[in-house]
Parts: C-alpha cells; structure tokens; sequence
C-alpha cells in the first residue's frame, strides 16, 4: 500500500468541500487505499489547528478518523534547511515512515522535489497521478462519483 503524509494545509483544503483533492486524500486513507502516516507532534498539533479551523462538524470529525487511522511513526532527524523550521517536522514523520509521498502546498518544502526517497508533492499533481495509476475501466472515479453525486458514471 502506498504510504503517505499530509501537510497540514492539504487538511484544512478539505474544507473547500469533497471535490477538493485534501478531502479525496483523507477519503482514500479512510476507505484503506492508501496507508497514511503521522508522527505524535504532527497529530497533536494538526488537531489543535483542526479543532480551531474546520466549522463543518462532519468533515471535523472525518479528519479525526482519519488522524485515528494513520499509522504513529517516530520521526528522525533530518538534515535539511528550511525556510520554516516546523516543516521539519512534517519531513521527518515522512522519513521516519518511509513514505512515497508527502503532499504538501508548502513551497519551501516542495523546493527540496524529493527528500531521502520521498517525493514531495502538490494535491493536485499527486491526484493526477493516482488517477493514472488507476484501471482503466474508472472504478475509481466511479466509485468517488457514486459516494459524492449518488450516481454512477459512464
């Protein structure tokens, strides 16, 4: 299973609504497609941030499950520097994890391209991505359309 890390700012995305790729993400994670990762500080700050920023109780709660279902990793330290020092912290939980992705909005974090084999991403290009490592037949899409637009699509 492909093994990522959210930034914070891919979570508050989500409460753009569940078109927005932070909302698909934490979907994917949630529905076990994919194996999310998240150190102990990262989680407990994120839900502070959460808590303060999300006014939708539902999608509130979504982002609690799904924090409940990454996997806890140790961060190591990482030799890198960084214009905002708490982005260390978002890479060493994704070191530490050994994820592919680390998907992030953050432009400092997404100078440094890839880091110690994890490739470090925008939603919007990560999702390009999924949706090309996906069958052909779009049971992917379907499967998102029928859950959002209670429809199935051609």
């Amino acid at each position: 299973m492909i093994r990522v890390v959210l930034d914070t700012n891919v979570l508050i995305d989500a409460d753009r609504g569940s078109g927005s790729f932070g909302q698909r993400i934490i979907e994917l994670v949630l529905n076990n497609k994919l194996q999310g990762l998240i150190s102990r500080a990262v989680k407990n700050e994120n839900i502070l941030i959460v808590n303060k920023m999300i006014r939708d109780p539902h999608l509130k709660q979504q982002i609690l499950n799904y924090f409940d279902k990454c996997q806890p990793v140790e961060p190591v330290f990482v030799k890198v520097q960084l214009a905002d020092t708490e982005d260390i912290k978002i890479l060493a939980a994704a070191v530490a994890g050994e994820a592919k992705f680390l998907i992030t909005e953050d432009r400092h974090l997404l100078d440094l391209d890839e880091y110690q084999g994890v490739i470090i991403i925008r939603p919007k290009d990560w999702w390009q991505w999924w949706e090309r490592q996906q069958d052909e037949s779009g049971e992917t899409w379907n499967s998102w359309a029928k859950n959002i637009l209670g429809k199935k699509y051609p």
